[in-house]
């Protein structure tokens, strides 16, 4: 999730909503600023990258924290259009109030893992990854993992997205080995080699993109032969700033599909790749 900007009046910590960032004196400017520099750092470090030459142009919708609204109008407007997207779920927060709206219910997950969607991990309680051990880390994935097999014992995580879009080169290197993937909140379109420990991503939020926007993402995408991620949370009429319009998001479908673009889940599309450059599968454990 890009988060909400830090609030002062955060008291009562308490009554933070779920996924929303407090206002510590740890974010003074130098630490800010520190954490500038080890997302950089981590994104420089490629340990485990993908070729991605022997592909069409693809494009992925993915969604974070999995907002109500997502699981209902943002699935029922892929649906519509034949294909599917990854919500990668921190199932600490299901059912809760949240800076894009109330998160998705237990049957809402269930239900888009039913409805052939990719359920990927986001957490469990939604922390930056680039502020914990990594035997809290291991006991985020675990206990999201365990969760979400509560709600859909066909649950697979193969893939995570950062809370907040923040990494360091440790919490990296420990989730590209739980992970067949890792998506960031980097500006910008996947093309010859993807950093997996890294995946870049462009916001589709109603705040940030327009149709022309994202016609020209589209097309940048199909002159680099590249890999267009999309991320999103909530679909609404009037969404939050992290959030899209449903005209928007069907918009943005429709362009892809009509360019010619491979629409994918992000685990469709791993597979896709690796089945076009001969490489089978790692299975990953989650």
């Amino acid at each position: 999730m890009m988060c909400p900007r830090d609030r002062s009046d955060t008291a009562n910590a308490s009554i933070r909503m779920f996924g929303e960032r407090a206002h510590e004196t740890g974010f003074s400017l130098p630490v800010k600023v520190r954490g500038m520099a080890t997302r950089v750092v981590a994104r420089a470090v490629r340990r485990k990258t993908l070729a991605l030459r022997e592909m069409p142009p693809m494009v992925s919708f993915t969604f974070d924290d999995v907002p109500s609204s997502a699981c209902r109008a943002g699935a029922r407007i892929l649906e519509r259009h034949g294909v599917r997207g990854t919500f990668y779920v921190a199932a600490g927060g299901c059912g809760a109030i949240s800076p894009v709206g109330q998160l998705a219910s237990r049957d809402e997950i269930r239900t888009l893992a039913a409805n052939g969607h990719e359920i990927g991990c986001h957490t469990y309680s939604h922390p930056d990854v680039s502020r914990i051990t990594l035997v809290a880390l291991d006991n985020e994935i675990d206990q999201n993992r365990s969760a979400l097999l509560g709600i859909h014992g066909d649950i697979v995580l193969r893939n995570f997205a950062y809370p907040y879009g923040e990494m360091s080169v440790r919490s990296k290197r420990r989730l590209e080995t739980r992970f067949d993937s890792c998506r960031s909140v980097h500006p910008g379109i996947n093309s010859k080699t993807a950093d997996l420990g890294s995946l870049k991503a462009c916001p589709l939020e109603s705040a940030a993109v327009d149709h022309a926007k994202i016609a020209r993402l589209i097309e940048q995408t199909i002159e680099t032969n590249g890999w267009l991620i999309f991320y999103s949370h909530d679909v609404s009429e009037h969404p939050s700033p992290f959030g899209v319009a449903p005209g928007t998001l069907d918009f943005a479908v429709r362009a892809a599909k009509k360019a010619g673009c491979i629409v994918a889940t992000i685990s469709r599309g791993l597979d896709l790749i690796n089945c076009a450059t001969g490489k089978a599968r790692r299975a990953v454990p989650a």
